[in-house]
């Protein structure tokens, strides 16, 4: 997959910095610049080659009250870049004046780092597939690429096609059992399975709401992913322990 470029638009400057190291730490992704205005996200855009700029993470307050209005002038003179927006705004008119202005997707702040990572990581599937793909389109693999698989597919505790509901199992159990967040690679090797594949049945616990990732930053280092089971499924597990 070829490295997807990102510009960071965001006016706190801890959370550019922790957006950095998110992005950096997966291989493929790349911060080419970052802003923390408009006219500051406006010269980093039209300084680079627009084939340069795959994808603008924005926190669109940086836009100012006329934030909707201001991104879709945005959009119209920069077509061929993509935008995730970042914003606390819950409003229906604002969120669905973002989509129709052309957002990959829109996260809520507060989010939750695993959400953000999501976002990032379905974007450079996106950009892979629709780049690569050389046949003409199926319904089935388009429904794939836009993400409409895992909406309207298996639903809660059914596990989707390619996956065992074994493994499924077996790391719920693992994770009620632990006494702390483990990583994808602890996973992997408690359940005699690759680091790849524990990573994919965890993500998809995540996706269905029974498990919660976060990052853990350090020092030195990439940012390592964690994985717990959530506290509701916790407490029915519980619930379910007493009452045996």
């Amino acid at each position: 997959m070829p490295t997807i470029n990102i510009v960071i638009a965001e006016s706190d400057a801890m959370l550019t910095s922790l957006y950095r190291k998110m992005i950096e730490a997966v291989t493929g992704y790349t911060v080419t610049g970052t802003a923390a205005d408009e006219a500051g996200l406006l010269s980093v855009l039209r300084r680079m080659d627009e084939d340069e700029t795959n994808l603008v993470l924005l926190d669109i307050a940086i836009l100012g009250d006329e934030g909707a209005d201001a991104f879709l002038a945005i959009r119209s003179e920069f077509p061929r870049t993509d935008f995730i927006v970042l914003s606390s705004e819950k409003s229906p008119m604002a969120v669905r004046k973002a989509i129709c202005s052309g957002a990959f997707d829109y996260l809520i702040k507060p989010f939750e780092w695993r959400r953000l990572a999501k976002a990032i990581e379905a974007y450079g599937e996106y950009c892979a597939r629709l780049v690569n793909r050389s046949g003409p389109w199926r319904q089935e693999d388009l429904d794939r690429l836009l993400g409409f698989r895992m909406r309207i597919g298996a639903g809660k505790g059914v596990a989707p096609k390619g996956y065992q509901e074994g493994i499924l199992a077996r790391l719920v159990t693992l994770l009620r059992r632990s006494a702390r967040p483990i990583s994808a690679a602890e996973a992997g090797k408690m359940l005699g399975i690759s680091r790849t594949s524990a990573r994919r049945y965890l993500e998809l616990l995540a996706d269905q709401g029974e498990v919660k990732s976060e990052l853990k930053l350090s020092a030195v280092g990439r940012p390592a992913k964690l994985y717990s089971l959530e506290e509701a499924r916790c407490q029915k597990e519980t619930q379910s322990t007493d009452r045996d």
